[in-house]
């Protein structure tokens, strides 16, 4: 009776096993399959994100370096990012000479910044102001630039850190004195700079006009090309203000008239940052660094922006 009893259990199992295994092969051979078609199209977008969002140097003594730095340019667009180009408010930032001054906080943070893209090895200005000097600088000589239709309206030094160079501007114009047309954006404005590292003497402090080149103005600038290359700024843009109080140093602030108040592609010197075309997820570092010139005084600067900017493909 137990062995029956056995036999009819495994027949009814053998019997649900069958009839899973033709459920399974009746499913099997009945399927149908069918396919779907993606397309995407994606939105043509140009954009850029810059990291980090914040750099700080802390306690540099003046007359050093600050340290290098890196910030990237990521393209997290959908285009070539080809035209890029960066500039410092120190503009906005530094509207008044602050050699008078004893706060640090009357100098731009910008002023002092310096950068390159990866695939060089000069470092240029983000955006640095010199200011005219208020007394007649001694030991200088004119020469070059105080003849015929021009009259020196400016001079001062461009620093780096632990060295200056001696600079001059002149008008243009034969004003007689401090009134008339005295703007350094006429059309025959002249900028000279001495090549020489200043030490006091007549001989560092005669300062030349040659291959600095007026590329053009406006109402508020004129805008010269450095070509010598002994000079310290060849490759290099600087604008002269229109009333010759300040020059602002550049090279990669590619800012047109319609953008603000400097049209910094004015000069033939004004360059893109990007080496070539960065295609969309790709990046381009920024190495940047300090030049702490002497004579700042001690504490914070005031705090500066650095703008990116990616104009066009």
């Amino acid at each position: 009776m137990q062995n029956e009893s056995r036999r009819v259990f495994v027949i009814v199992l053998a019997l649900f096993v069958s009839t899973v295994l033709l459920t399974f092969n009746s499913y099997v051979g009945f399927a149908n399959t069918d396919n779907v078609t993606i397309n995407i199209t994606v939105q043509s977008l140009t954009e850029i994100t810059v990291t980090p969002f914040n750099i700080t140097w802390q306690s540099i003594t003046p007359g050093t370096l600050g340290g290098q730095r890196n910030v990237t340019v990521q393209n997290t667009g959908s285009t070539n990012a080809t035209n890029l180009y960066a500039f410092m408010t120190t503009l906005e930032n530094e509207t008044a000479s602050p050699y008078s001054a004893s706060s640090a906080g009357d100098y731009s943070a910008g002023g002092v910044v310096v950068f390159r893209n990866s695939t060089i090895t000069n470092m240029s200005w983000a955006g640095r102001l010199e200011w005219n000097w208020t007394e007649k600088i001694a030991s200088t000589s004119w020469g070059s630039i105080a003849s015929g239709i021009n009259s020196v309206r400016a001079e001062g030094f461009i620093r780096n850190t632990t060295v200056q160079f001696y600079w001059a501007a002149a008008n243009g114009t034969v004003d007689g004195g401090d009134t008339g047309t005295a703007y350094c954006n006429n059309t025959n404005a002249l900028l000279a700079i001495d090549d020489d590292e200043d030490n006091g003497t007549s001989t560092t402090r005669t300062p030349i006009t040659t291959t600095i080149v007026r590329d053009g103005g406006d109402e508020n600038w004129s805008y010269f090309s450095v070509n010598r290359g002994a000079n310290f700024l060849a490759g290099q843009c600087v604008a002269v203000y229109m009333n010759c109080t300040k020059i602002y140093v550049y090279n990669y602030d590619k800012r047109t008239a319609a953008s603000g108040y400097l049209s910094g592609t004015t000069c033939a010197n004004a360059n893109f940052i990007t080496a070539g075309p960065i295609t969309p997820s790709q990046q381009e570092k920024v190495t940047a660094d300090v030049w702490m010139p002497k004579g700042v005084p001690a504490g914070f600067m005031k705090i500066a922006t650095w703008t990116f900017v990616v104009a066009g493909v």
